[in-house]
């Protein structure tokens, strides 16, 4: 993990310490050091003593430090308990991460998948505003896992998740306009969605991206393709403020 997505971790969990931000940083910036200086086992141990002492920001890290097996023995049975006690102090990454662990289920952590224990936690992070949250309360009331099939319902989990620059989001949102999947078929919104998501992808789903281009290739033509476009400009004029 990089010095700036650690600091990008603390900043966003510092409105939620119990702390003053003095002291957060204070806290953060030991196993900091640490990390940057080479040892990531040190800047664990330091986080380890921080999140015995409920600093969220440093059970966050360390949780991701056992999922990526960065320092730390990689072992997503020894991250889940890192996320689910920064996830029960309110941090909204740490409740999507405790979230993703009951949608998929995963034996090595010894979790059972449970929809609704996943809806849950979705929940929560979803009214922190989290986009990855939102996406997947979609899908789910969509499909009608874990709570009741309500497709208007999951659409507008994904209409506020679209709102978070949420590249998956754009690209369902793009299939189910285009193919007309529990709405009217809206070609040039399904454009300007892929549109959006081809220009906020990045190498992790550029290939998805291009898949889903393929995919929908036939219902959308050329002018279509071309107000979409268009439109997916005057939505980022009126909605990127970053």
């Amino acid at each position: 993990m990089p010095r700036t997505y650690l600091r990008a971790i603390f900043l966003q969990s510092a409105l939620i310490l119990p702390m003053s931000v003095t002291a957060a940083y204070a806290d953060f910036d030991r196993g900091l050091e640490l990390y940057q200086s080479g040892d990531a086992a040190g800047a664990a141990e330091e986080w380890k003593l921080d999140a015995e002492e409920g600093n969220v920001i440093a059970a966050f890290l360390l949780g991701h430090m056992h999922k990526s097996g960065n320092g730390l023995t990689k072992s997503t049975r020894l991250a889940f308990p890192y996320f689910l006690q920064a996830a029960q102090r309110g941090h909204s990454d740490a409740q999507v991460e405790t979230a993703l662990y009951y949608y998929h289920g995963d034996q090595k952590a010894e979790i059972d998948q449970n929809y609704l224990e996943a809806a849950n936690w979705f929940d929560k992070a979803a009214l922190q505003f989290s986009g990855v949250a939102q996406y997947y309360l979609g899908v789910m009331h969509r499909e009608g896992q874990g709570v009741a099939r309500d497709r208007i319902e999951g659409l507008r989990w994904l209409s506020l998740s679209a709102n978070k620059f949420y590249v998956p989001t754009y690209l369902l949102l793009a299939e189910i306009y285009a193919k007309g999947d529990g709405v009217v078929e809206e070609p040039v919104k399904a454009a300007m969605y892929l549109d959006l998501a081809r220009r906020y992808s990045d190498t992790t789903n550029r290939d998805t991206v291009s898949e889903v281009f393929d995919a929908t290739e036939h219902y959308i033509n050329a002018d279509q393709r071309a107000e979409g476009r268009l439109q997916a400009q005057l939505w980022i004029n009126a909605n990127d403020k970053r």
